[in-house]
C-alpha cells in the first residue's frame, strides 16, 4: 500500500518550495509516491526524478504537468515533454496520448481557478480529480459523482503551492511500485482517496 500526491507544484511554476524541500517534506509524511505538476512545464518533475535518482531517495517521481488549455487546466502524467498552454483540451488529451501518458481534469467545477465544467470534457480524459486539498467540498463531491457516471479513473493531491501542504491529498493504492504500474492503478479506479481540506492551503496566497 502506498500513498501518493498527485498535484504538486514547485518553484518552477507559482510554487514557493524548491523541488528539495517538496521532495523532503513528501518523504518524512511518509508518503511513498509524488507527481510535480507545475504550470505548463514538466521541469520541476524531471528535477524531482533527478534528485531522487542521484540521492536514491526512498520515494516514486510521477513524471507530471497541469497543462492550461483553453477549456481548463488537465493534469497530465507519464510524459517528459511541456504540451503548449492554450490549445483546446480535446488536443490536449490526444497529445498526451501520443506520448504514452494519462490525462486527468484538475478540480473540475472551480470555475473561478479554471477548472473544466462542461461535462463533454469529462468523456475524452482517463481520470478524474475527485479529492483536491484546495477545492471546497462540493466541487469534490460533483466531481466523484461524474467520475462514477462516466467509469473514470481516479486521481488527488494536495495542489500545493508551499511544501507544508504537501501530502494532504492523496490517493492510496495497492500493488503499485512504478510509474506506470501507478498510472495503470489511477486509470482502471483501483485506489482510495484520503485528504483535508485545510483554510490554510484553500487561501495559501493571502
Amino acid at each position: 500500500m502506498i500513498k501518493a500526491d498527485l498535484h504538486i507544484h514547485s518553484n518552477h511554476s507559482d510554487g514557493r518550495s524548491s523541488v528539495r524541500d517538496i521532495l523532503r517534506t513528501a518523504i518524512d509524511r511518509g508518503l511513498k509516491a509524488v507527481s510535480i505538476t507545475d504550470h505548463d512545464t514538466v521541469n520541476g518533475s524531471l528535477e524531482a526524478l533527478e534528485i531522487v535518482e542521484e540521492e536514491h531517495l526512498p520515494i516514486v517521481v510521477i513524471r507530471g504537468v497541469e497543462i492550461s488549455t483553453a477549456q481548463g487546466h488537465l493534469l497530465a502524467y507519464g510524459i517528459d515533454r511541456d504540451v503548449d498552454k492554450g490549445i483546446d483540451l480535446i488536443e490536449a488529451v490526444e497529445i498526451v496520448k501520443k506520448l504514452g501518458g494519462i490525462t486527468s481534469l484538475a478540480h473540475p467545477f472551480q470555475f473561478y481557478r479554471h477548472g473544466a465544467c462542461r461535462l463533454k470534457y469529462f468523456k475524452v480524459v482517463d481520470c478524474i480529480e475527485i479529492f483536491n486539498a484546495r477545492s471546497l467540498p462540493i466541487f469534490n463531491t460533483l466531481s466523484n459523482f461524474f467520475r462514477k457516471r462516466y467509469g473514470k479513473g481516479i486521481t488527488a493531491g494536495s495542489d500545493a503551492h508551499k511544501a507544508e501542504f504537501v501530502g494532504s491529498g492523496v490517493v492510496v493504492l495497492r500493488n503499485a511500485s512504478d510509474e506506470r504500474s501507478i498510472l495503470n492503478a489511477l486509470k482502471s479506479g483501483l485506489c482510495d482517496v484520503k485528504g483535508e481540506i485545510s483554510i490554510r492551503n484553500v487561501f495559501w496566497r493571502i
